[in-house]
């Protein structure tokens, strides 16, 4: 026997082959044509309006604690006493009445280039805290210059500058 230990069917017994059952057609659905349906023409495109930020934006405008208002038209110098600085020698001085002290003799110098308006801390005593219209805060190192936007707070130590668009 070829195979010891099993038992195998006698020859015959088993088909060599089996067969599957027969297939079904698949279901073929009628011919269906594409019909037309006319549309109604499409409005003409609306003008493209640009956002209210992208619109321009009259002059800036710095209102300070001590109630002073300034139009900025350059650069300016702010501090208890400020003093000409040599990177803008024809900078505005604009001294500010600090009752808490807390601003340094020459303490933040504004400059206006182009649409953009930017803050410097002269390596002040107390610093330079900038603080957005969505209350996120930025405290600005030495020497390190921040870009403004409509709404900033600016705290040189206590004393607060509100930053505007006319």
């Amino acid at each position: 026997m070829e195979h010891e230990g099993f038992i195998v069917p006698p020859p015959g017994l088993i088909p060599d082959t089996v067969e599957a059952p027969p297939r079904r057609a698949p279901a073929v659905a009628p011919a269906a044509f594409p019909t037309f349906t006319p549309v109604a023409p499409a409005p003409p495109p609306q003008p493209v309006v640009p956002e209210a930020e992208a619109l321009p934006h009259g002059p800036w405008v710095l209102s300070l604690d001590d109630g002073q208002r300034f139009q900025v038209g350059g650069s300016l110098v702010l501090g208890r006493d400020p003093a000409p600085v040599p990177v803008r020698p024809h900078a505005v001085l604009v001294p500010v009445v600090d009752a808490a002290k807390s601003v340094s003799k020459t303490h933040a110098i504004i400059d206006l280039e182009g649409a953009e308006l930017s803050i410097t801390d002269l390596h002040s005593t107390n610093g330079v805290l900038v603080t957005d219209a969505h209350g996120v805060e930025r405290d600005l190192d030495p020497g390190e210059r921040v870009v403004l936007s409509p709404g900033d707070r600016v705290e040189l130590g206590t004393f607060a500058v509100r930053v505007e668009r006319a």
